[in-house]
């Protein structure tokens, strides 16, 4: 009986832990810093032929992309001979920042590369993927490569529970949820989407697999770095949340290029760098077609596009072990090999 109620009482004391602020697992430095984002970079090295990731904003924090020691997509460029890793860390929003835009967005992305000061090689994962592509159809010339990682580009394209969410939901849904934060798209809106979109895995095989595992201190110890991650929660502008909600996910306009930046129309067809796209067999988020489908609107010639189809979920295309030890890895040389092969500019040349 005393057993019983000891496990009992370290599962109670664990799944009610208040989450802290989750940590880049590898050594890094702040290079930038703003009130929206912090450009971080991983590696000591020359700035020669410089990596970019551009993490999701969906809720989540940019540690997705150097989750652990274990599970690291910059570890993995840095072991494969990458010297130059850069990753933004996005902050959480504020009431001040509620009327930012798409164009605020890319103008941050593009702060980003001009701090690097050489054409970059973008690592999209996720929302990053469309944030990417946006970026490099208006700015092509500072790009080398672009990757575009369990990303919604052609939105409509394989269903996927997001897909069927903006169809089942009205537009003035998602502007009510704005209202309710005060002009921001709250972190804690969103990960109640996420929960729900799975809610037995959610609300009861996840407590149940914490009561069953409470004496494995291995278990603890990732089951406290996912949900630290997982659940300190950032907020978004309510103002190109909202854009990004009917532009992109609910009118698909990304592929139809109707959306309009800094007075010029986002045609993908200006895309033609090298272009390498990671979907999930498993990703009922973002499915692969709507990764894959972006080969049918870049000017990228064919011999320079790769296709990669990961055993994997969602989640597990950025961090996953799987993914990780196979397809980033035939990435990241081939992105190297394209790296090699340009004569290195700075940007003023550009």
């Amino acid at each position: 009986m005393y057993d019983v109620c000891s496990k009992w009482m370290k599962f109670l004391v664990e799944a009610t832990r208040p989450v802290t602020e989750p940590t880049f697992a590898t050594e890094n430095e702040i290079v930038l810093e703003t009130s929206a984002f912090r450009l971080r970079k991983f590696s000591e090295g020359g700035d020669k032929n410089p990596v970019l990731i551009l993490p999701p904003q969906a809720g989540h924090h940019s540690s997705i992309c150097d989750f652990s020691p274990e599970n690291s997509l910059v570890d993995t460029f840095l072991k494969s001979g990458v010297t130059s890793v850069y990753a933004i860390d996005w902050k959480s929003a504020t009431c001040w920042q509620a009327g930012e835009t798409l164009e605020t967005l890319i103008s941050h992305t593009d702060r980003c590369v001009s701090h690097i000061g050489r054409k970059v090689n973008l690592v999209g994962l996720c929302q990053g993927g469309w944030q990417g592509a946006m970026y490099t159809a208006l700015f092509g010339p500072r790009v080398n490569s672009l990757v575009l990682a369990g990303s919604p580009i052609d939105a409509h394209a394989g269903g996927g529970k997001i897909k069927n969410a903006c169809d089942f939901l009205p537009y003035n849904f998602f502007q009510s949820m704005v209202l309710a934060g005060g002009g921001i798209y709250r972190g804690e809106f969103q990960l109640l989407a996420f929960k729900l979109m799975n809610p037995y895995d959610r609300f009861f095989l996840d407590y149940y697999n914490l009561y069953n595992n409470i004496e494995d201190a291995a278990f603890i110890e990732r089951h406290r770095r996912f949900r630290d991650w997982y659940e300190c929660v950032r907020h978004l502008p309510g103002s190109w949340y909202l854009q990004i909600v009917d532009q992109l996910f609910m009118k698909n306009n990304l592929v139809k290029g109707q959306i309009t930046l800094f007075n010029k129309r986002i045609d993908l067809k200006n895309i033609d760098c090298p272009l390498f796209m990671i979907g999930g067999s498993k990703d009922d988020i973002t499915t692969p077609d709507q990764v894959f489908n972006a080969a049918k609107y870049v000017s990228t010639p064919p011999w320079q596009m790769e296709r990669y189809l990961v055993d994997s979920g969602h989640i597990g295309l950025f961090m996953g072990r799987n993914s990780l030890k196979t397809a980033w890895p035939e990435v990241i040389e081939k992105m190297k090999k394209y790296s090699d092969n340009f004569e290195e500019e700075l940007l003023e040349a550009v």
